[in-house]
């Protein structure tokens, strides 16, 4: 350590001194040689002290009073004073800002993912003297302003107050001898992650009919702060725990069955973790029925003979599966446009106008039927015979649904030609 040299010559009547230097070593030595005229102190005396040092400042103490020597009058003296140089670089007053998750808790590691949310943050001081620290004031995420928020060495955040993602804590202190000491300004960058993962996009979707016993399930999964922990995520089906594959661009996490699902409800259990433990777990059903429905058609309620074209089908039909929704009806049996325009399946359809409706003769009307899952039955029909007595009257064309207009067409025509008609419209006409 490179050292100074003070030299320093007085010249005083009678006085009694106690000298003042600035120094920022811990001590220092004073050497008084013998007086060139004589008199005084015969010998040479060293003389040693302690002097703290005041964190940052080249400021320097006096030294102690009780240090008092008696100079003849008129008479040079000599007093030299070796000390080190003074330092570089200021000292700071804090150092050593860490975080655990308690007090006296685990230890909370700078820069690294972990679930404390509400840690305590400790700090060293580093000046001798706790009289020169007034207090510190603290922020996360934002410089401190210059108010005092404790006058200890440690700053607990509110119970469960950080949110997930990258925080970094401040601590900026104030002294006596210089205020706010912003070159002693620590900080601490903290990781949170409490945050579940994400799960969604599931498929097949929750409660999902389908005809398909090998249909693949996906889902998207991901955790925005720490991380997926893909090696701790577990994915079962029916109880049985399944492999997957994880897409890390997609996000997705995927499953191809290897063997058909069974016909009807079909559990999937997932439990996600992300890399600091947070998990999720995420459960749906799905219904495979690869059976198409059963049923029956009669017409008009099984009569063999009607005077109407119009007749009402009386219909019967199950699936144990899925149900069945939708009812196809056909006059030809060939299905191809009526395929494209389902009925919601009811147990009657009313007014089913039968083909050539202007020819007597055999009737017959053709039906499938489609369950939840998509899947199609086979063909059920019934026929009756048509004798026809008087006209039928067709509407062929007419508003539907509701309408804000006051007025209506209405195009008809009859079974036979040159017929004449009449119409009432609610008791109006």
């Amino acid at each position: 350590m490179k050292k100074i040299l003070i030299v320093i010559f007085i010249t005083l009547l009678i006085v009694e001194l106690a000298y003042t230097l600035e120094i920022s070593s811990t001590n220092f030595i004073v050497d008084l040689p013998t007086f060139l005229n004589g008199g005084g102190l015969a010998n040479s005396s060293n003389y040693n002290t302690n002097i703290n040092v005041i964190g940052g400042l080249f400021a320097y103490l006096q030294w102690l009073s009780s240090y008092n020597f008696i100079f003849l009058p008129g008479q040079p003296h000599l007093i030299t004073v070796v000390m080190p140089s003074p330092p570089q670089q200021p000292v700071k007053v804090l150092s050593d800002l860490m975080a655990t998750t308690e007090v006296f808790g685990q230890v909370i590691p700078e820069k690294t993912w972990q679930r404390d949310n509400d840690p305590y943050f400790y700090w060293q001081t580093r000046i001798e003297i706790p009289d020169f620290l007034i207090g510190c004031s603290v922020s996360l995420d934002n410089l401190p302003d210059e108010t005092v928020d404790t006058t200890f060495s440690y700053y607990q955040i509110l119970e469960d107050s950080i949110p997930s993602g990258k925080h970094i804590f401040y601590v900026l202190p104030s002294t006596t001898l210089k205020g706010w000491d912003w070159f002693s300004l620590l900080q601490f960058e903290i990781w949170v992650d409490t945050d579940m993962p994400q799960v969604n996009q599931l498929k097949p979707s929750p409660g999902e009919f389908t005809s398909n016993n090998l249909i693949p399930v996906s889902c998207f999964v991901y955790d925005k702060d720490s991380g997926l922990d893909i090696a701790s995520t577990a994915l079962s089906i029916d109880g049985r725990t399944v492999f997957y594959n994880y897409n890390s661009a997609t996000h997705t996490l995927s499953y191809t069955p290897e063997a058909p699902f069974r016909d009807g409800k079909n559990t999937i259990l997932l439990k996600v973790y992300d890399m600091v433990g947070n998990y999720v777990v995420k459960g749906w059903d799905f219904i495979v029925d690869t059976q198409p429905p059963s049923g029956s058609v009669l017409i008009n309620a099984g009569d063999d003979l009607t005077h109407s074209a119009y007749v009402n089908l009386h219909i019967q039909a199950e699936d144990a599966v899925s149900g069945v929704k939708s009812i196809f009806i056909s006059n030809d049996g060939i299905f191809d446009t009526e395929l494209a325009n389902p009925y919601s399946f009811a147990p009657v359809i009313y007014h089913w106008l039968v083909s050539s409706p202007n020819t007597d003769g055999l009737k017959t009307v053709y039906i499938k039927f489609q369950d939840a899952a998509g899947n199609i039955s086979a063909t059920f029909s019934d026929q009756i015979n048509l004798k026809l007595l008087t006209p039928d009257t067709y509407i062929i064309w007419g508003p539907s649904g509701i309408t804000e207009k006051t007025e209506a067409e209405f195009r008809y025509e009859a079974s036979k030609p040159g017929c004449s008609f009449s119409y009432k419209l609610h008791n109006l006409g």
